[in-house]
């Protein structure tokens, strides 16, 4: 049994060494990422100049101009980035508020469709970035399987693509102080409040207009309105109530916790009975086996030895006359605390004056040692 809570500890120590190792690869899967997008950004731009010299060059040889591509299909196709070529990398940090919500309405500050006002259509807060309904639009390439599914041949379609966030700023309406009327402001600076979360950890919190008391209220999400179908659930079959707990059974069968956890895995605690009694068989036998192992003279005598050693150490006790031998040894010994000679004749006139007092225990074995009779009178008899 020694073995199983062994191989239990074990394996979910290996567990959380091989999370360690996924959380470094992603760390590191997410710096390819962004170098491949740096380069595929780069070829892009190396492909659209070339792209562009071809044309150049097309329109000074006029009729002696080469055919590029086997059609015009081609031609067109081979000018447009793809999809993963528009894609904004992944942040390393991503925002911790962010601010833009889909439904938002945003005005654009960089690209093609500058000072133009739409509709946030999308939030990646993973690359930090939007996408705006009608705005940003690009033709992306698709691949083969895309073509006549919408019965043209186009090799391409229109896609809105990312906008980071601090491309674009919120719009919205504040009353003019001179006429009275609402008019659309761009918000330079959006203040948080109210801070808070949920059950499910989610957090929310309150929008408004820095330096100001205007509030910027949340976009409301409309419910998507779903409609029943003959294979869909009726509400009342699925809260009839079919099971009914008692004291007789337990709530989930055995065997359905053995299908759930692994009767017999690694990283299970708790063990049924019969298992338990397999293992503690197991370690008997095991202890039976190296029982019937030949042992030679030398290990027997050792063993007897040890064992000698062991029921010596548990019967003897540590009686007065024991330690009365220890401290005798001691006093004579030359402890670094008693290395002077008259340091350790007080301690021998103690042990006599306590000994005459009737406090000390009597000499067992052997007497006090001799001192020096020129420098000391012997001690009165008791």
């Amino acid at each position: 049994m020694d073995r199983v809570i062994r191989r239990t500890i074990l394996a979910k120590a290996a567990v959380a060494r091989r999370y360690a190792r996924e959380a470094q690869a992603k760390v590191a899967y997410k710096r390819m990422k962004r170098a491949q997008y740096d380069a595929m950004l780069r070829d892009h731009h190396r492909y659209v100049a070339k792209i562009r010299s071809e044309i150049v060059e097309d329109v000074k040889m006029g009729p002696l101009a080469p055919i590029r591509g086997r059609d015009a299909k081609d031609r067109v196709a081979r000018d447009l980035p793809t999809a993963d070529a528009m894609r904004l990398p992944e942040v390393d940090e991503p925002r911790r508020f962010f601010n833009i919500a889909a439904g938002d309405r945003v005005v654009i500050l960089s690209g093609k469709d500058r000072n133009k006002v739409g509709v946030v259509k999308e939030v990646d807060p993973d690359t930090d970035s939007v996408k705006v309904q009608g705005l940003n639009v690009y033709p992306i390439r698709t691949p083969d399987y895309f073509e006549g599914l919408d019965g043209g041949d186009s090799p391409g379609m229109d896609q809105e693509c990312s906008i980071a966030y601090t491309d674009v700023r919120l719009v919205h309406p504040i009353e003019d102080p001179k006429s009275g009327v609402l008019r659309d402001a761009i918000v330079k600076k959006v203040r948080i409040s109210d801070v808070r979360k949920d059950a499910q950890g989610k957090r929310t919190w309150t929008r408004w207009i820095a330096f100001t008391k205007t509030e910027i209220p949340w976009p409301e999400k409309n419910e998507p309105e779903y409609q029943d179908e003959q294979c869909d659930t009726k509400r009342m079959d699925a809260e009839e109530r079919t099971y009914v707990p008692t004291l007789l059974k337990p709530p989930i069968p055995d065997g359905v916790v053995d299908e759930l956890r692994g009767k017999y895995s690694i990283f299970r605690d708790r063990h049924d009975r019969e298992f338990i009694e397999q293992k503690m068989r197991e370690d008997e036998e095991e202890k039976a086996r190296k029982k019937a192992r030949v042992v030679t003279p030398l290990m027997d005598i050792n063993r007897k030895i040890r064992r000698e050693k062991i029921e010596k150490g548990r019967t003897q006790k540590l009686t007065g006359s024991i330690l009365e031998q220890l401290g005798r040894t001691m006093a004579q010994g030359a402890t670094p605390f008693m290395k002077e000679r008259r340091n350790r004749v007080k301690i021998l006139d103690e042990i006599e004056r306590q000994e005459a007092a009737g406090f000390g225990f009597k000499p067992a074995l052997g007497q006090l040692p001799a001192r020096n009779s020129e420098t000391h009178a012997a001690a009165p008899p008791s």
